[in-house]
C-alpha cells in the first residue's frame, strides 16, 4: 500500500528536510511541495494527497486558512499534519480537528508517531485490506478476515471462507493495516473481534466462531460457494502473557459487558 503526500512550508531548509527523513518511508510517496497560500491551496485540489505537512506560518498568511479554502472539496478530509515550533497554536491545531501537531524542527521519533497515527486512521475509514502477495493484489473485505498468523517473516491472513492467504510481511506491518475490530493478542496472532464467542483469562485463551457473525450462511441462487464463509469454523487462540492486561482492557471493560 503507498500513501501520498504534499507539503506546505515557506522555508526551502525545512521542506528538503523532511522530504528526506520521509525517504524513510517508502510506502510513502512526496506529490509535491508548496511555499505560499494559494500555492498549497492548488497543489492540495490537484493532487489530493492522503497527508498534507501543513506550516501554519506562510509568511504574512496562516496555513489554518487553508483548511477552510479546502474543506468543501473534500468529503473525507486529508491527514493533516501541522508544522509549527510555536506551541500558541496547538490548541487552535485542535479546534480544527488537526490530526497531529509536530513541532520544527521535526523530531525522527514524533514524525515515526504520527504516520504511526496516519496508517491507523487510514485503516479505520477502508472497509478492506489492501495486500499483495506472489499472485497480486488482494483486496480483502475486514468482516472477510478471521485472524492473521505470523511465521517468521511471512503472515497468514486467514479467512472465512476457511482459505488463507500467505504474504511476505510481519504481523507488525498487517497490524498497522488494521482497524480497531481488530486486536493483537499474542506475539503470533491477531484477530477479528467481531467473531469471538469465548474468552478465558485463566487459561489464557479465546474462541473464535464464525456462526456467530453477522452473515447470513445460506447461500443464495446464483451466487457461488466461494463467496460464503465456512459453516463451522470454531477454533481457540492463545492469549499471549505480554498481551493479556490489553487483551482484558479491551474487551472486559464494563462497556463491553
Amino acid at each position: 500500500m503507498h500513501y501520498s503526500f504534499i507539503i506546505i512550508e515557506d522555508l526551502k531548509e525545512n521542506i528538503e528536510s523532511l522530504k528526506t527523513d520521509m525517504m524513510q518511508y517508502p510506502d510513502f510517496i512526496c506529490k509535491g511541495t508548496a511555499s505560499t497560500l494559494q500555492e498549497g491551496i492548488s497543489l492540495t485540489l490537484e493532487q489530493k494527497p492522503n497527508i498534507i505537512f501543513l506550516d501554519v506560518e506562510l509568511g504574512n498568511e496562516s496555513g489554518f486558512d487553508l483548511l477552510e479554502n479546502i474543506r468543501n472539496y473534500f468529503g473525507e478530509m486529508p491527514f493533516i499534519i501541522i508544522l509549527s515550533e510555536l506551541e500558541k497554536y496547538a490548541k487552535k491545531a485542535i479546534n480544527n480537528e488537526i490530526c497531529y501537531f509536530l513541532d520544527k524542527p521535526v523530531n525522527p521519533i514524533q514524525l515515526s508517531l504520527a504516520l504511526h497515527k496516519f496508517r491507523k486512521h487510514f485503516a479505520e475509514r477502508q472497509s478492506f485490506l489492501t495486500i499483495k502477495d506472489k499472485s497480486g493484489h488482494w483486496f480483502i473485505q475486514h468482516s472477510n478476515i478471521l485472524y492473521v498468523q505470523a511465521d517468521s517473516n511471512y503472515s497468514y491472513i486467514h479467512r472465512i471462507n476457511n482459505k488463507r492467504i500467505t504474504v511476505t510481511k510481519t504481523l507488525k506491518d498487517i497490524e498497522l493495516m488494521l482497524p480497531k475490530t481488530f486486536l493483537r493478542v499474542h506475539k503470533s496472532y491477531i484477530i477479528n473481534i467481531t467473531y469471538i464467542e469465548k474468552i478465558n483469562t485463566t487459561l489464557k485463551f479465546i474462541m473464535l466462531n464464525v456462526k456467530i457473525g453477522i452473515f447470513d450462511l445460506t447461500p443464495s441462487k446464483g451466487k457461488s460457494e466461494d463467496q460464503f464463509p465456512a459453516k463451522e469454523i470454531v477454533m481457540d487462540v492463545p492469549i499471549g502473557e505480554m498481551y493479556l492486561e490489553k487483551v482484558k482492557n479491551t474487551l472486559l471493560t464494563s462497556k463491553n459487558l
